[in-house]
């Protein structure tokens, strides 16, 4: 909240653009946005809140702000005398029950800078998830999150969760790493990223990585996900597919796996300056060979490959 940390003389500035939004949400235009009830009135009935409610982190701000520690309650929850006469939930407004995102309104009128401010260009916002579906407002624990991540995160993305428990994984579940440290869930730059692309965000651990290489390789170069599943694979090192399943989803075979199995003499059809001899076995044996056992500096090397028909780009050494 440190757009607010000014004091606000009397219920002024961004306190009428939550009056507004209160209207908006459910608020009758012929009242004011809060009529002065003190908290003490509504602790009568909410006990369990009441007591708890200063030592949330909305608490500490409000007994900071200058008019609202005393009536804080209706800044957010809007008039309360008729809910108070009524005792009926529906004459008062429950920002975490309003349907889909539209309470979101109210908590940007407070949260609309920082890392905040991009929350409508956000995917959470485009799937219309409400800031009640993740925090609790009225929580103690210092960013009012329900759960802790990735166990929040898991509640939605069923999917990132089963990927995570496959063979080879980010270390999430080890505590080594947290979706926070990839994912900018309010619509900010993911942390410790250059730039807002997932090469770049790659880097910012895997350093070794990024070169500049003499001999690069394309994917390297372009998306890190080309080649690689982040959350999760069944293939050694994220990869998407075992080798030489996944390098022959662009690189045509050549030598030994070339052909059909035949006894002979073969020229490479897509490389024509590759030739050898085919055996029964060859299919077979080029299936079985990883492509890395020849090719070891897959990530891009500064020495030339000594194969010929490579021009140096062999990424072998």
């Amino acid at each position: 909240m440190e757009n607010r940390r000014r004091r606000i003389p009397g219920r002024s500035g961004p306190l009428i653009l939550i009056a507004a939004v209160l209207i908006l949400l459910g608020g009758s235009a012929s009242t004011t946005w809060a009529q002065g009830i003190a908290n003490s009135t509504c602790a009568q009935c909410h006990t369990e809140v009441s007591d708890s409610f200063h030592n949330s982190p909305h608490g500490k701000f409000f007994s900071d702000d200058a008019g609202l520690r005393d009536n804080s309650c209706e800044t957010c929850h809007g008039p309360a005398t008729a809910h108070i006469e009524s005792g009926d939930p529906k004459d008062i407004i429950n920002p975490s029950k309003v349907e889909g995102s539209n309470g979101n309104e109210l908590c940007l009128t407070c949260h609309n800078s920082g890392h905040m401010a991009d929350w409508s260009a956000s995917s959470h916002s485009a799937g219309d998830v409400s800031c009640a579906s993740c925090h609790k407002v009225h929580s103690t624990e210092g960013v009012s999150l329900k759960k802790s991540s990735p166990a929040l995160c898991y509640d939605c993305h069923a999917d990132v969760r089963s990927a995570s428990m496959l063979p080879s994984h980010h270390p999430i579940a080890e505590g080594k790493i947290d979706c926070l440290d990839c994912h900018g869930v309010h619509g900010e730059t993911p942390r410790m990223a250059m730039e807002p692309t997932g090469r770049e965000l790659c880097f910012s651990c895997h350093a070794d990585k990024e070169g500049p290489y003499a001999f690069e390789h394309a994917p390297v170069m372009e998306d890190c996900s080309i080649c690689h599943s982040p959350h999760g694979t069944v293939a050694d090192n994220l990869l998407k597919q075992a080798e030489p399943a996944l390098c022959l989803s662009c690189h045509s075979m050549h030598f030994h796996a070339s052909v059909e199995s035949v006894d002979g003499a073969f020229t490479d059809p897509m490389n024509r300056s590759r030739d050898g001899v085919s055996t029964p076995d060859g299919w077979k044996l080029g299936m079985l060979t990883k492509c890395t056992q020849c090719h070891t500096q897959i990530h891009g090397s500064d020495l030339p490959s000594q194969a010929a028909s490579t021009g140096g780009k062999g990424l072998t050494r």
